[in-house]
């Protein structure tokens, strides 16, 4: 058994993702490159060591806890499923933004 995780990206962190970049994009298309690429090598990152990074929001169901991982100036949020091996990638929020209430 491999002691690696699947990355599953979820829509909505896809698509902000994807908006980031656009916003990015409209003043500097080299600069969002690098920070796209940036986001992506981090969440890339966490097929190893997926908890090594502070709990967000707990919840009395583990597969409910919910982390954050900084990338600044984002925030990456993700779910951690232990039996299933995988880390559900929640959203990518800006730092400057309010932090999520709920998560899906």
């Amino acid at each position: 058994m491999s002691d690696l995780f699947r990355i599953r990206v979820m829509p909505e962190a896809s698509d902000d993702v994807t908006n980031a970049f656009t916003y990015i994009e409209a003043d500097s298309p080299q600069n969002a490159a690098s920070v796209l690429q940036e986001l992506f090598d981090a969440i890339d990152s966490l097929e190893r060591l997926p908890h090594r990074y502070k709990v967000h929001r707990s919840n009395r169901n583990p597969t409910r806890v919910v982390r954050s991982m900084p990338v600044p100036p984002f925030v990456i949020y993700y779910r951690v499923l232990e039996a299933e091996r995988i880390v559900e990638v929640l959203t990518v929020r800006h730092g400057a933004r309010k932090q999520p209430r709920r998560f899906k």
